[in-house]
């Protein structure tokens, strides 16, 4: 092996779990607007089929044809920021930061969210059971579902402080470079 001199006491940089994360958003990120997007257009489907006189349905079609734009359009900009920090440019790094911290408050409101539907579902389950009645299979689905969302949640929460821990952490600073003009 062939040593030189620039490589001489220089240590190679090792696994980093920061960047690993950052793949991991941007293919979350991709999956989700590919979400979106078809559901965007189920929206704009429904939207066209939708007899005259339907405008309190078409309203709310309205609203979630702009909850859909609106995140996709985030979905973009996780998408941009990852490419960017990927790439290791400087503007992304603390753009990322900045969507890691607005995520994790996002996943912590909609974690309260879920745990209140959980309240009220536990509370309809126990009357369920209380009468005497078998739990439904849908409703047995349904809790597997609501638990699986809130365990996600409880997950992003410290694993997207840490990110935008890292992403400030003077080491990882290092490694991003101003972009060439």
């Amino acid at each position: 092996m062939l040593i030189s001199r620039s490589n001489f006491g220089r240590r190679r940089p090792g696994f980093a779990w920061w960047r690993m994360l950052v793949w991991v958003l941007l293919l979350l990120a991709a999956f989700g607007g590919v979400q979106y997007i078809q559901h965007a257009q189920q929206v704009w489907g429904a939207l066209q089929a939708l007899p005259a006189g339907g405008e309190q349905h078409a309203g709310e079609l309205h609203n979630m044809l702009a909850w859909d734009i609106g995140y996709l359009v985030a979905a973009f900009v996780m998408i941009v920021a990852c490419a960017g920090c990927i790439l290791r440019q400087e503007w992304a790094r603390p753009v990322l930061r900045v969507a890691a911290l607005v995520l994790c408050v996002w996943s912590a409101y909609r974690g309260v969210l879920l745990w209140q539907q959980w309240q009220v579902f536990d509370a309809a389950n126990a009357s369920i059971l209380a009468g005497g009645q078998p739990v439904p299979s849908q409703l047995a689905d349904l809790r597997r579902i609501l638990l699986a969302g809130l365990g996600l949640r409880v997950l992003a929460v410290p694993v997207l402080l840490w990110l935008a821990w890292q992403l400030g952490h003077p080491a990882v600073r290092l490694q991003f470079r101003a972009r060439r003009a």
